[in-house]
């Protein structure tokens, strides 16, 4: 064992530290000894091989399911978020109103950057740590980073503890209101989305009257939307908007509006355990990153396939419709912390190969091409963090990282 994961296992053991899963050791002999439920290739038995692989080494069991007071916690910690002032340079991104907005901002800039390409999930799970390290250090949260469980929920999202509106939640779907699709144009692909179950403004719990600060209004009016995101890979737009009318100019733009949802059971229904199961069953990362946006098969556009990361997206809606700006929904970051526990029980089931495995290039879909990605890559968080190589993002134990998923 190296001596930083030591000092990580220590810590966890002590009680002073994130409980995470250690993604780099060879594969646990109680993991493989034990009996295991479910067949090789289920959803139970890879998530029962990873939990016992993690008890294994950190010889203690992780938290467990939040309370409602751990609840309340977390929404205080991403509301006093929200309240702190902005570090974003006001030249760069005139529209940051708050620490909150650094983040939305960051997954702006950085848009072109880490989505249909080799960044995905290291840049994610780095910018996951940083919102959550903030949540800490600048607001005093002490308790676990929660997930969204997509597949406990799938049949009724609204009705979940994640959007059932009570005092406990992230807030309410969106307002019911009578709406047509949603037309998303944003990497060199145009998707038709479905109306869904909402479509207004946030209506009950904590996240009522919250207010989105950046990103662009779709501008058409019903039935249909039209999403177009004029964001060039650097970070700022064309002034005069050229893809498409909006009302900012640019998504770093101030553009005050209301947090919306749509929740969507069309895509609900495509984050099922066999959902989960069919990515997880990727021998190899580019698999994995290929499949978890649906471009698995060749040509482009890419053939219909599963999408299990846009999925979750999807299901939200409203917002987090946008690729680029919906961490300006609190929801994201339970979205991203499951598709980031999905990563680590895929790279607990063989952590030798695939704990830094990498593979893509950091343009969407290798257009225009670009040069591979590498362990010395960089990834950039703007005003969210400091830029890390993708090394220092790919396990959970080394470097910054010490966490595990219950």
């Amino acid at each position: 064992m190296k001596i930083a994961q030591l000092l990580c296992f220590t810590g966890l053991l002590l009680g002073n530290g994130i409980l995470a899963v250690p993604v780099d050791e060879p594969n646990s002999t109680v993991a493989t000894a034990q009996k295991l439920p479910g067949k090789p290739d289920s959803f139970e038995y890879q998530n029962a091989k990873y939990k016992a692989y993690v008890k294994s080494e950190l010889k203690k069991r992780s938290r467990g399911a939040m309370s409602g007071n751990d609840r309340k916690n977390f929404i205080k910690a991403v509301q006093c978020l929200a309240t702190k002032p902005a570090r974003s340079d006001p030249k760069i991104v005139p529209g940051a109103r708050s620490r909150f907005d650094d983040f939305v901002a960051s997954h702006i800039q950085q848009g072109y950057n880490i989505h249909f390409n080799g960044n995905l999930f290291a840049w994610h799970r780095a910018f996951l740590w940083e919102y959550e390290q903030a949540l800490r250090n600048e607001c005093g949260y002490r308790g676990a980073h929660p997930y969204w469980d997509w597949t406990k929920y799938y049949k009724d999202p609204a009705s979940s503890p994640l959007f059932d509106g009570s005092d406990t939640s992230l807030g309410s779907n969106g307002e019911y209101f009578p709406h047509g699709a949603t037309v998303l144009e944003a990497f060199g692909l145009t998707l038709t989305l479905p109306g869904g179950t909402g479509g207004g403004p946030v209506y009950e719990g904590p996240f009522a009257n919250f207010t989105v600060n950046l990103g662009l209004t779709p501008p058409d009016p019903l039935p249909a939307q039209r999403l177009a995101m004029p964001v060039p890979a650097n970070g700022t737009a064309p002034v005069n908007g050229t893809t498409v009318p909006v009302v900012a100019k640019s998504a770093l733009d101030y553009n005050p509006r209301p947090l919306t949802r749509d929740i969507n059971l069309f895509w609900s229904n495509q984050t099922k355990k066999s959902d989960v199961e069919f990515l997880l069953s990727c021998d190899h990362i580019d698999c994995l990153e290929r499949r978890a946006d649906g471009w698995e098969q060749p040509g482009f556009p890419p053939p219909p396939q599963p999408i299990l990361h846009a999925a979750g997206h999807f299901v939200i809606g409203g917002l987090a419709n946008d690729p680029f700006a919906s961490p300006g929904d609190p929801a994201f970051y339970l979205h991203h912390a499951q598709f980031d526990r999905v990563w680590a029980i895929w790279q607990a089931q063989n952590p030798a190969r695939r704990a830094y495995a990498v593979a893509g290039t950091s343009t969407p879909h290798n257009r225009p091409p670009s040069a591979p990605v590498t362990l010395n890559s960089i990834l950039r968080f703007e005003s969210a963090g400091p830029n890390y190589r993708i090394r220092e993002a790919l396990s959970a134990l080394n470097g910054k990282f010490c966490y595990m998923y219950e």
